[in-house]
């Protein structure tokens, strides 16, 4: 019997095409005869893999037979006569006799020795396929490394680039890689400095590389870590930390680096304690904020050292101020390592605070003129340091986030906060006696201004913290922008926490015509003018009547004073000259004898005006309706009514800033039309009257159309003030075409002035 090969068909019950081109060398001879069958001998020898040892032989079958079948298992491409084998002799195949325990009679067609065909094929092809990515990469790196334009070796690193993220070809890239890598190295390591971009390619290509072979990653980061300790230059670490960067970045938060993020973590905090530019500090903490991100867990164990170096930078006062904000920016972003770490984050306070107050305690000798000791540091060397702790301290407090407040329960409480209050507050009084220093000034401002947003100050505390607020106002002339703005912030930030036990001495000081504050409003910057323009909206937005009173009358008061000297510049109408104040019932004594210069005295009126919208725009506020005399709507459309007059001509951009201010006010409650129509009538309670909103407003949609239409009604106006009152007059007729129930107001007198305006102005009124 023959045996044959693996993979050979067995089966000889079908019909298959010849292909004797295929098969033609492997056959050596067949011949045939009625006596027997001649054995042949196959290229790669007989094997006996096929039948099983115990088979026995089987018996010789007549040449024709033979030739067949045996052609047809060794040939895959023999057609066998039908029925051959199996109708002339009544044998089964020897496919069948291999399957003893088959005894159906459908014979299932066996393609073992195709498959082994296709299976090679493939794998010749794969092989194939394999040879040419090696090729390619081959030819990629040789490039890189021969070519000598700088725009060819660019595409050519674009190709590898390319090659590194293609997902298939990461076999080609670890037979390959210290290649690779190899390359890498010699571009990152170029001198040229008209290489850069191209060297940035390289860390890109770099940072790819790691990533897409993620299994290999503990070799490339400790190849890349290696390289960047063992260079000497700055430019080439920076390289290989933006490769480490990419590979991060890349890997996101798959977990992908699970397995080395231990030995990364520990290279760059070994990296971070040794860098000395602030270039590279950058970079590297970019790679450790990176891994805090996506393995928290991780850094966790690091944390205390980074914040260590950091805050070591931040304290550094003769770094730039650029690098110590990006530095207190990259501490506040670990908010939550801060948290769950709280008694580093108080004990590190803690120090801060033992550090102010000595140097503070340095600066009071100077103070006392005691005998210095040589070993007590001059101001010139205390004050730096204690801008840098004021600082510093800042930032920790910031970093700890909403978790430093006395709500959320020790260790931070009422009595910790008020205690370190007092004490910062203490050291930045000292350090102003000693000598004028902005720095400490400004940073001082900044402690106590995130010390209050957790607390707020009653009793002596509040007295301490409202003479500091007005001290500090006192010394914007002489500062800078940076110094304005944060005592701007500072005084802000007191309204807001004390509000309601905010005193009326306290505002009125703010207010007054000689304090700082005012004169802040014509800054150069325009920043400047903004924070003032916050300091009043807080204090005409304070809930306590009284105080609020006493702010909303100075405010009033300062722009009738205003408009007194604007109208003193008109030309006397038929020679004379009108010699009565205008707006008397706005007044206030401490402006009376007040005397602004006609450009201040129109900022002044426009700045003020815009202020009101505090007040005025709040939706059905009970103070800014009737608690406060005159209300913003009864000032706006009745006491400061002469600005519509001659005022207008010379100023028109005061009338405008009025009815811009009045058509913001009425808008926010859509023109007063429903309170228009309201018929309940006040109540009393103990003596005084108490309206409701509703009744308060109930004429004001009346006295808005006769406003209206008064003032379309006049040939010279401001174009502006004109384009604004046809807007507004839109509005006001879409709402009242919304609901029938409007209809009783188109017979008011006050509509009809109205109608009157618009045709004077070739407006046709809508029809209802």
């Amino acid at each position: 019997m023959s045996r044959k090969a693996p993979g050979s068909r067995l089966s000889g019950a079908h019909k298959l095409q010849p292909q004797w081109s295929d098969w033609e060398a492997r056959v050596d001879s067949v011949s045939s005869s009625k006596d027997g069958v001649k054995s042949r001998e196959l290229g790669s020898g007989t094997l006996y893999d096929v039948l099983p040892p115990s088979c026995p032989e089987q018996p010789a079958v007549p040449s024709d037979a033979y030739t067949a079948a045996d052609q047809h298992q060794e040939e895959s491409g023999y057609e066998a006569p039908q029925g051959v084998c199996d109708a002339t002799f009544g044998w089964k195949s020897l496919g069948q006799e291999l399957r003893p325990n088959d005894v159906t009679t459908d014979l299932t067609p066996f393609q073992h020795g195709n498959r082994a065909l296709a299976s090679k094929d493939m794998r010749k092809s794969q092989d194939r396929g394999a040879h040419s990515e090696e090729t390619r990469l081959a030819n990629i790196l040789r490039r890189i490394s021969r070519e000598d334009d700088r725009d060819r070796r660019l595409a050519t690193l674009k190709q590898l680039k390319d090659f590194i993220s293609h997902g298939e070809s990461k076999v080609t890239l670890v037979k390959q890689l210290d290649s690779i890598l190899s390359i890498l190295n010699d571009i990152l390591n170029e001198s040229s400095k008209l290489l850069w971009e191209l060297r940035q390619d390289a860390a890109a290509c770099l940072g790819i590389l790691c990533t897409m072979l993620s299994y290999e990653a503990e070799r490339i980061f400790k190849w890349l870590f290696l390289k960047l300790t063992s260079s000497g230059r700055d430019e080439v670490k920076l390289l290989y930390l933006v490769a480490a960067q990419r590979a991060l970045e890349a890997a996101g938060e798959k977990k992908a680096f699970s397995h080395v993020m231990q030995l990364v973590m520990s290279n760059l905090q070994a990296i971070l304690e040794n860098v000395d530019t602030p270039e590279l500090l950058c970079q590297c903490v970019k790679c450790i904020l990176q891994v805090a991100r996506c393995y928290p867990h991780v850094f966790s164990t690091n944390f205390r050292d980074t914040v260590d170096i950091l805050v070591g930078w931040h304290i550094d006062h003769t770094q730039k101020h650029a690098l110590t904000q990006q530095v207190s920016g990259w501490l506040q972003s670990l908010e939550q390592f801060w948290v769950a770490d709280l008694t580093f984050s108080t004990t590190l306070l803690g120090q801060f605070l033992e550090d102010m107050e000595a140097y503070a305690e340095d600066l009071g000798h100077v103070v006392s003129g005691e005998v210095v000791d040589e070993d007590i540091p001059p101001p010139s060397v205390s004050l730096p340091k204690l801008a840098a702790l004021l600082r510093v301290f800042s930032t920790v407090v910031r970093s700890i986030g909403e978790r430093f407040n006395p709500f959320r329960g020790p260790p931070i409480t009422e009595f910790y906060v008020n205690d370190v209050l007092n004490r910062v507050l203490a050291c930045v009084t000292t350090a102003k006696q000693v000598q004028f220093s902005e720095a400490v000034l400004t940073a001082g401002n900044e402690c106590v201004g995130v010390l209050l947003a957790s607390v707020e100050p009653c009793g002596q505390l509040m007295e301490t913290v409202l003479t500091y607020g007005l001290d500090q106002l006192d010394c914007c002339q002489a500062c800078g922008t940076d110094y304005s703005l944060a005592v701007l912030s500072l005084l802000t930030l007191i309204v807001d926490q004390i509000n309601t036990k905010l005193p009326v001495f306290f505002v009125e000081k703010l207010l007054a015509p000689d304090s700082k504050m005012l004169k802040l409003r014509f800054h150069r910057e325009k920043e400047v003018m903004s924070a003032v323009h916050g300091v009043y909206q807080a204090l005409l937005g304070l809930k306590n009547i009284p105080t609020l009173e006493a702010a909303y009358k100075m405010v009033l008061g300062e722009m009738a004073c205003a408009l007194s000297n604007l109208m003193a510049t008109l030309e006397p109408t038929d020679g004379v000259l009108v010699q009565e104040s205008p707006c008397p019932t706005i007044q206030h004594p401490a402006f009376a004898s007040v005397t602004l210069p006609l450009e201040k005295a129109q900022f002044t009126l426009i700045f003020n005006l815009s202020t009101l919208t505090t007040i005025g725009n709040t939706k059905n506020s009970l103070i800014g309706m009737w608690a406060l005399s005159p209300t913003v709507f009864a000032l706006l459309s009745h006491n400061l009514k002469l600005v519509h007059s001659e005022l207008a001509v010379y100023y028109p951009a005061i009338q405008y800033a009025v009815l811009y201010t009045l058509f913001s006010h009425c808008t926010r409650h859509d023109h007063f039309i429903s309170s228009s129509l309201s018929t309940s009538s006040p109540s009393l309670f103990d003596g005084a009257v108490i309206s409701t909103v509703t009744t308060a407003t109930k004429k004001h949609f009346s006295t808005l159309l006769s406003l209206l239409g008064g003032l379309l009604s006049k040939e010279h106006l401001y174009a502006e003030a004109r384009r604004l009152l046809l807007t507004w007059a839109q509005e006001v007729c879409v709402l009242m075409k919304k609901s029938d129930t409007y209809s009783p107001l188109f017979s008011l007198p006050s509509f009809n002035k109205f109608c009157r305006g618009l045709l004077a102005n070739g407006e046709t009124p809508p029809v209802f």
